[in-house]
């Protein structure tokens, strides 16, 4: 009787201080130093690239929950500046207080939250041992993550750029990454090949690309697929047509380490030909995995960071650049040329004369991850006919370095960008959520003065001094010609 007693206040004990669960299979950053952030959630440390500003780092649950309260804590000393909070990407905004306990967002009322980022603002090498969420209660949840495998991942074609489409992005938990076909539907194929036997008897699936509901209609997404693998295994897969994730539960369990995903049917997209999937987990029974990406997100971090150096801009990388637009460039020197290069080289300076504008407000963000943040606003007058247009841009996605000289880099950014025309402008809670995973279940554009599309640019980044130049020829979607940029 008294083991039986201890037996049931050891449970009640159990059952009281380790709180509810809640299963987080997406954990990503802008900023990748120790290892991937899923070890925040694991009671490990976890650090960001050194220097790095502006770090974000995003959870997104598998099912909404009822949040209070987020508390960070630090292994590296106090945060100095304060920490921003986002749940659903931009629905509920709330901080850290700098003056008092810079550790902790407080949710007043309590939020049903999908995702949740946290930006680190201007705060520096950033230093994380657990990050806790609390419930309606107070009481803190019992984060469950998915395990970290060591696979293969390969696919029969993959759209361009890679480092941007590449199969491995399905389990990098970014929407602004995905998976995509080059124009192909039925007959492509994703191999998976694991370093160790795998029991699979579920999926979890975000179909379609997620980055934003722009993107979501005009791409395709899978209809029916077939699995097919060691001994023989074989199985056939629909998927639904809806956004956010769903969880497949398979007739018979997998039991190997080679898998196939050969697409057997699409819903096809809106202009797009080929397929896009955003992400992708195997599980079984109460368990989860996940393929560990860090290799990839290193690769990719010293690629873009190598690129930069070569343009004596890296300082610029994992940093903030913010202006106003000018009308020529004030050349001047580079101050970080390396000494093995011939400043005879450099680029000559860009000139270009134009209308200036009434007013011009800039930041863009460019990440060593290969993704950038920008947002904008630019108010032109016609005297002659006595009008003012203002505009405000919103755009978060990726960037391909094309070129690369002494004080100069040309990018391709592409991805989601928004477009509002009015005199007064919205409030965006402070912006940059890059990667916060925008639910992308309906399409609407009820207002021909706010418009969402997809969209590329070609830019130029010069450095001059300490100054640096934003230069867009095209301005076929952002309103500006040359921005004079100092770092934030």
């Amino acid at each position: 009787m008294k083991q039986k007693l201890l037996s049931a206040i050891g449970i009640l004990f159990f059952t009281v201080h380790c709180g509810k669960k809640i299963n987080i299979s997406m954990v990503t950053s802008t900023s990748m130093e120790s290892g991937l952030p899923f070890e925040i959630l694991n009671g490990n440390e976890w650090k960001a690239e050194k220097g790095a500003e502006f770090v974000k780092v995003h959870f997104y649950a598998d099912e909404a929950f009822a949040l209070s309260k987020v508390q960070i804590q630090s292994c590296a000393g106090s945060f100095k500046d304060r920490i921003a909070a986002y749940v659903n990407f931009d629905e509920v905004y709330g901080s850290t207080d700098v003056q008092t306990l810079n550790d902790q967002v407080v949710f007043e009322p309590v939020v049903q939250a999908r995702s949740v980022t946290l930006n680190f603002q201007r705060n520096q090498d950033i230093c994380l041992k657990g990050v806790k969420f609390f419930d309606e209660k107070g009481k803190a949840y019992k984060p469950i993550s998915p395990e970290l495998v060591s696979a293969k991942v390969t696919a029969s074609e993959t759209a361009s750029p890679e480092v941007s489409y590449s199969p491995l992005n399905l389990f990098d938990s970014k929407y602004e990454n995905a998976y995509a076909s080059k124009k192909g539907g039925k007959g492509v194929v994703l191999n998976f090949e694991f370093e160790k036997t795998q029991s699979i008897s579920k999926l979890r699936f975000w179909n379609g690309y997620q980055r934003s509901d722009v993107h979501c209609i005009k791409n395709g997404r899978v209809k029916e697929f077939t699995l097919t693998g060691d001994n023989g295994y074989s199985e056939s897969v629909s998927l639904e047509d809806t956004m956010g994730s769903q969880e497949i539960s398979l007739s018979k369990t997998f039991e190997g380490k080679s898998l196939k995903l050969t697409v057997d049917s699409l819903y096809p997209g809106y202009s797009e030909s080929g397929f896009v999937l955003s992400e992708l987990r195997f599980g079984h029974g109460s368990d989860w995995i996940v393929i560990d990406t860090l290799s990839k997100s290193k690769e990719t971090a010293k690629s873009n960071f190598d690129f930069f150096q070569k343009a004596s801009l890296a300082k610029v990388l994992n940093r903030g650049l913010t202006g106003t637009e000018v009308a020529t460039i004030q050349t001047d020197e580079v101050v970080d040329t390396p000494s093995s290069t011939n400043t005879e080289d450099m680029p000559p300076s860009t000139e270009e004369e134009l209308n200036p504008p009434t007013s011009s407000d800039w930041t863009i963000r460019l990440r060593s991850d290969g993704t950038f943040f920008l947002e904008g606003s630019t108010s032109r007058s016609d005297f002659d006919n006595g009008e003012e247009s203002s505009s405000r841009f919103y755009g978060l996605g990726n960037y391909e370095v094309k070129t690369t000289s002494q004080g100069l880099i040309t990018l391709r950014i592409f991805g989601f960008l928004r477009k509002q025309t009015f005199t007064n402008f919205l409030d965006y809670g402070g912006g940059d959520c890059n990667g916060c995973g925008r639910d992308c279940n309906l399409v609407k554009n009820p207002d021909p003065n706010q418009t969402e599309k997809i969209f590329q640019e070609v830019i130029q980044l010069e450095s001059h001094g300490k100054k640096f130049y934003l230069l867009n020829k095209d301005k076929k979607n952002l309103d500006f010609s040359i921005l004079e940029l100092t770092l934030e």
